[in-house]
């Protein structure tokens, strides 16, 4: 799949998906963030390339008090494409990353928190939270899979996903299960767990509405 498919497809898979700001979320710059600070770097580097720039008066003499000279060596184009590149190449990675993760997995099921689609309940735990799933999450291997693509994929573009727990940074999780379903432990660093709890909670609260509405896991 190539680079523009994939961001098009959190576009389109995403509700209310905005345009790229350079605000980063709680694992930093998105890909389209990266994107958007490289175009705005070249744009920069062309500016300064063709500085300065002479102006003539209504006489077609050259107005050389508008003709000025950068002494800043710090400032050049050469450092604009520089950087420009590097966002580049961090957008790539995360792109990469996202395929890595998750295959040939279709955006609407990659877009989609685990905790949101299996998800039937849950309560606080030392450092974290215990979240319950049914079994149609599938193995234990399985859900942390699809818990890395749905990571993956928030960190391709900004979306509606403020509110995943999934999006926080210095997550550690462990699963076990049996034929009745899995228990899911997740912990953070002890300045985010307030924020996991109230991140979770809206998620549970998402699940029961999607097993109230019908919608397909």
């Amino acid at each position: 799949m190539s680079r523009s498919s994939i961001l098009a497809l959190v576009l389109v898979a995403a509700c209310g998906a905005s345009t790229a700001s350079e605000q980063p979320g709680p694992r930093g710059l998105r890909a389209d963030q990266h994107l958007a600070v490289a175009s705005r770097e070249e744009d920069r580097a062309d500016e300064i390339t063709h500085w300065p720039d002479a102006r003539s008066d209504a006489r077609g003499v050259a107005d050389q008090r508008l003709i000025g000279t950068w002494f800043g060596t710090w400032d050049t184009a050469a450092e604009h494409r520089r950087l420009a590149l590097v966002h580049r190449d961090l957008a790539a990675q995360l792109e990469a990353e996202y395929e890595q993760a998750c295959g040939d997995t279709p955006g609407a099921i990659a877009s989609v928190s685990p905790l949101q689609r299996y998800g039937i309940g849950g309560s606080d735990v030392e450092g974290g939270v215990l979240v319950l799933l049914s079994n149609d999450a599938g193995t234990p291997d399985q859900l942390l899979a699809q818990m890395r693509c749905h990571r993956a994929w928030m960190m391709l573009g900004r979306t509606d996903m403020d509110d995943c727990p999934l999006d926080l940074s210095g997550l550690q999780i462990s699963a076990r299960g049996d034929a009745s379903g899995i228990a899911l432990t997740i912990t953070v660093p002890a300045a985010q767990t307030d924020e996991l709890r109230r991140r979770t909670a809206h998620d549970l609260e998402a699940a029961q509405r999607r097993r109230a509405a019908g919608a397909p896991r």
